[in-house]
C-alpha cells in the first residue's frame, strides 16, 4: 500500500511536470526556475525528473510518519531557511537595537541621520548576504565560517560608529571594511559554483572589492574623513547591488522569491521581539516595570505583528520590473521605524533613572510609527492591485507623524496617554484594513 501511495504521487508529480512543459515554453519568464542544492552539486530545478524526486521523497516522509511500523525509507526534503540564516538575522536585529540605542544618549537630529544611515548600511550587508543563499541555497562548513566572521566584522563596525567609548571609530570602519571583503569572497564563490556562469554576478564581487579596500583606507586618514569614508564605502560597495544586480536577477528568474519573503518575515519578526526583550533586560538591570506600560507595548507589537503578517505580506511578489526595490525599500523604512521606536518604547514599559523628556519621546514615538507605517504603504503600494489598504495607511503614517509633532512641541502628555493614542491609531488602521481587504476579497469572489 505505501508503494502504490508513493508511485502515485509521483506520477501526479510527472503528469503535472509535464503539463507545465507543454504550457510553458525555455523562453516564458516562467520557465526559469531557481536553482537548488542535490549533495554537493549545484542542478537546476525545473526539470520532470526533479519533480518526480521531490514529490517520491515528500510521498516517502508522509507516509514514514503515517505508518510508523512500515519499512519506509526516512527521506526528509531539504530545509529552505537554514539555520545558519536564523541565527545571523538574530545577530543583525540585535545590531540593530544596538545601533538606536545610543539615541538617548545622543539626542539630537544629526544623531538620528548618522544612526539610520549606519541602520541601511547593515540591512544592505544582511540583503546582500541573504542572496546568497538565495542564489547558492545551502549549509556548508566554510560558508557558516565565512557568516560568523562577517558577523564578529559586523558587530564590532556598529559598537564603534554608534558612538560607543569602549572601541575607536577607526576600528569600526576598518571592521566594515573586512565584513565587505568576506562578501566579496562569498559572492565569488557563487560565481564559479554557480551551474550557469553569468556576467551579472561578477559585479558585486567588484564593487564589494572597492568598497571594502576604500573602507580600509580610513586608517591611513585623519579621523576627520571617518564619516565621509563610511558613506563613500558603503555607496560604492552597496549602491551596485541594489540599483543594478538585484534587478538584472529579478528579470532573468534567478532570485527565489519564496525565499526572499521568508527571510524579510523573519528579520521584521525578531525585531519585533527583540523590541520587547530589550525592556526584559533593562528590568534586570534595575527599571522598574509599569505594568500598564508593559501591556501597552505588547498591544502595540502585536498590532504591528498583525498588520505586518496579515494585511501587508499577504500578496504574491511578481516579477515586474521595480517592484521588488520598492517592497525593499519598504521594509527598509519598516526597520528603521522598529529601531527607533524600541527606545521610546522601552521607557513606556520601565520607569528608568535616566529618563528622556516627554517632548522628546513624544517626537520618537509618533515619528518611529511614522516610519513603520510608512514601510507599511510602501510595501503594499508595489501590488499590482492595492486596493483600499494604501490610502488607509497612509493616513495612518500621516496621522503618526502629526501626534509626534504636536506632542512634542505644543502639548505635553506623559508616555503612557502618548502610547495608547499610538494604540487606538494603529488598531483603527488595523480594523480597517481588514475590512478593505475582506471587501476586495469579495469583490474578486
Amino acid at each position: 500500500m505505501a508503494r502504490t501511495a508513493i508511485a502515485g504521487i509521483a506520477n501526479e508529480a510527472r503528469m503535472g511536470c509535464q503539463s507545465l512543459s507543454e504550457q510553458v515554453s525555455p523562453g516564458m519568464p516562467g520557465a526559469v526556475f531557481t536553482p537548488y542544492r542535490q549533495g554537493d552539486a549545484v542542478t537546476p530545478s525545473g526539470r520532470c525528473g526533479d519533480s518526480v524526486e521531490q514529490a517520491r521523497a515528500i510521498g516517502h516522509t508522509l507516509l514514514s510518519l503515517t505508518y510508523r511500523g512500515a519499512n519506509v525509507p526516512d527521506i526528509i526534503p531539504a530545509q529552505r531557511v537554514t539555520w545558519m540564516e536564523l541565527f545571523y538575522d538574530v545577530i543583525v536585529a540585535a545590531s540593530m537595537l544596538l545601533i538606536y540605542g545610543s539615541l538617548a544618549k545622543h539626542l539630537s537630529w544629526q544623531e538620528f541621520i548618522w544612526l539610520s544611515a549606519i541602520a541601511l548600511v547593515v540591512f544592505a550587508m544582511w540583503l546582500s548576504t541573504t542572496l546568497v543563499f538565495n542564489r547558492l541555497p545551502g549549509d556548508t562548513t566554510g560558508r557558516r565560517l565565512f557568516v560568523i566572521a562577517q558577523m564578529f566584522a559586523l558587530v564590532v563596525s556598529v559598537a564603534s560608529m554608534e558612538n560607543s567609548d569602549r572601541v575607536d571609530g577607526d576600528v569600526g570602519i576598518i571592521a566594515l571594511g573586512v565584513a565587505m571583503l568576506i562578501l566579496a569572497a562569498m559572492w565569488e564563490f557563487i560565481r564559479r559554483s554557480a551551474a550557469e556562469q553569468s556576467q551579472t554576478d561578477r559585479l558585486p564581487v567588484v564593487a564589494f572589492l572597492i568598497g571594502s579596500v576604500f573602507l580600509l583606507s580610513t586608517a591611513l586618514l585623519p579621523d576627520s574623513w571617518n564619516a565621509a569614508v563610511f558613506c563613500v564605502g558603503a555607496l560604492i560597495g552597496f549602491a551596485p547591488m541594489l540599483i543594478m544586480q538585484i534587478p538584472r536577477l529579478q528579470a532573468e528568474g534567478r532570485i527565489d522569491l519564496h525565499h526572499l519573503v521568508e527571510r524579510l518575515g523573519g528579520l521584521i519578526l525578531i525585531m519585533i521581539g527583540e523590541t520587547f526583550l530589550e525592556m526584559a533586560v533593562l528590568f534586570t538591570k534595575g527599571g522598574n516595570p509599569r505594568i500598564l506600560g508593559v501591556l501597552i507595548v505588547l498591544i502595540v507589537l502585536t498590532i504591528v505583528w498583525w498588520q505586518y503578517f496579515t494585511y501587508v505580506t499577504d500578496r504574491p511578489l511578481g516579477r515586474a520590473g521595480g517592484r521588488l526595490e520598492v517592497v525593499l525599500a519598504g521594509h527598509a523604512l519598516l526597520i528603521l521605524g522598529l529601531g527607533s521606536s524600541a527606545v521610546a518604547l522601552t521607557e513606556v514599559g520601565l520607569a528608568l533613572t535616566e529618563e528622556l523628556p516627554l517632548p522628546v519621546l513624544a517626537g520618537i514615538l509618533g515619528g518611529s510609527f511614522a516610519l513603520v507605517y510608512a514601510g507599511f504603504a510602501t510595501i503594499v503600494a508595489s501590488a499590482a492591485k492595492p486596493a483600499g489598504q494604501l490610502p488607509i495607511l497612509i493616513l495612518a503614517t500621516l496621522a503618526f507623524g502629526s501626534v509626534g509633532v504636536l506632542f512634542s512641541s505644543v502639548w505635553e502628555l506623559d508616555e503612557q496617554t502618548m502610547s495608547l493614542i499610538v494604540v487606538a491609531i494603529s488598531l483603527a488602521a488595523l480594523l480597517l484594513t481588514a475590512a478593505a481587504s475582506h471587501r476586495s476579497a469579495r469583490s474578486a469572489t
